[in-house]
């Protein structure tokens, strides 16, 4: 099985939103053995979905397209697709059904026809529940230049797009491989992908396996995909063990994740601080489904006001050193831990830009902090990138000297 993968939206195009319909897609087909061969990203036109279309059918048997399958006159997917394979569409009893149901809860009087463009299959088509939203995946199997196709029309909304994916579509897939491709992997914190790659490769590289990096802020995504499940598995260990603690369990692709796990396995909490970085350490923690069993709250200390205020930072530090230092940082990773009355906690300060800086502290300059248990440390960082990169950079090196304060701790669980 080959797969290829369509996003149709003018918004992606322009940037106006991220394509997490691919992500999603991707990550979850590479994790049940099927990672695809294409992908194409297109607008709301006809021409544009015909041309992609046309190239994804001589790469790929199956096809996933996400977007376009709403009532507005942009919303042109199925129209497209069933033309493109001369299919004529019909209203599906059921799925009218639904989209009067639909109307009903929102809006009084007759629904109006334009939303039975939502109701509608092609010739032989099956449907695949949407209960998040109006819009019902389809799917349908047709001989194309004399090889069996299985096109696959999904809803553009992400909670949409990845409810009808995994509960529908990706276990239809998954009924059809043949041959499965086993993909296990794992996150390697502060080492970017040129060192992994010197590192893991002459270990492998008399194995029939396939290898993929992702290079991230704070360090490497490693994948390893091979037809042996137990040959896959093995080669990671045997990577993990030579890359040492800066290898995380197998499965576990973010620092977010494995401090979650690990605090929530020990029945501990961590707290934030932030100031460069506003929030975005929370954000990491709390994305984490169960973060709340480990994370009761951050503060972002933006104004020295607020530092010395909720987080009792000494005005003789903001006075004679400045917030953007060591001294700072301690002081507010420890002021969180106390407002919290947490295990641990972390704290950022620094000059994220583009302006701010001075020769004596210029942008890039942050400080992290990380305490655990009465044990506290600090790491200057020189970091590089536009605004949100530093911020992001920063957010990484926080986790990553909790990290290594947990790892001193306790064993590995993730």
């Amino acid at each position: 099985m080959s797969i290829a993968i369509i996003c149709t939206g003018t918004e992606l195009l322009k940037g106006s939103c991220c394509n997490t319909d691919l992500a999603f897609a991707g990550s979850h087909l590479t994790a049940a053995g099927m990672p695809p061969v294409l992908e194409l990203t297109v607008g709301d036109h006809r021409d544009e979905l015909i041309f992609a279309l046309g190239t994804a059918l001589k790469s790929a048997d199956t096809i996933l397209i996400s977007g376009g399958l709403g009532p507005t006159g942009d919303d042109i997917t199925l129209e497209t697709v069933a033309c493109f394979f001369g299919l004529n569409l019909s209203i599906d009893p059921v799925l009218k059904e639904k989209v009067e149901k639909f109307w009903a809860l929102r809006h009084t009087g007759r629904c109006p026809k334009f939303q039975y463009k939502q109701a509608m299959l092609p010739d032989g088509a099956r449907y695949f529940d949407n209960p998040a939203g109006v819009a019902s995946g389809i799917g349908f199997d047709l001989v194309y230049a004399g090889q069996m196709r299985h096109i696959y029309l999904l809803p553009g909304p992400p909670g949409e797009f990845e409810t009808v994916f995994s509960t529908g579509i990706l276990p239809e897939l998954c009924s059809r491989r043949e041959t499965q491709l086993f993909t296990v992997g794992c996150f390697i914190c502060g080492i970017g992908e040129t060192l992994v790659a010197r590192t893991v490769e002459p270990l492998l590289k008399s194995l029939p396996l396939e290898i993929a990096y992702t290079a991230q802020s704070g360090g490497t995504k490693l994948f390893l995909s091979g037809s042996d499940e137990l040959m896959v598995s093995a080669a990671l260990e045997q990577c993990r063990n030579a890359i040492g603690s800066a290898a995380l369990p197998a499965g576990c692709f973010s620092l977010p994740e494995y401090v979650v796990a690990q605090l929530t396995a020990r029945g501990e909490t961590i707290a934030c601080a932030e100031s460069c970085t506003g929030g975005l350490v929370a954000d990491a923690l709390v994305s984490v489904p169960g973060a709340s069993a480990c994370f009761p709250g951050g503060i972002a200390a933006y104004a020295n006001e607020v530092k010395e205020n909720l987080l009792h930072v000494p005005a003789g530090i903001l006075a004679s050193v400045g917030a953007v230092s060591a001294e700072c940082a301690e002081a507010m990773a420890a002021g969180a831990a106390a407002v919290f009355n947490s295990d641990g906690a972390v704290s950022t300060t620094g000059i994220a830009g583009p302006g701010g800086g001075t020769p004596q502290k210029p942008v890039g300059l942050v400080y992290v902090a990380a305490s655990y248990h009465g044990t506290t440390a600090v790491r200057e960082l020189h970091l590089r990138g536009n605004r949100r990169m530093i911020r992001e950079r920063a957010v990484a090196q926080a986790l990553l000297l909790f990290k290594e304060l947990l790892d001193g701790c306790g064993a590995d669980v993730c």
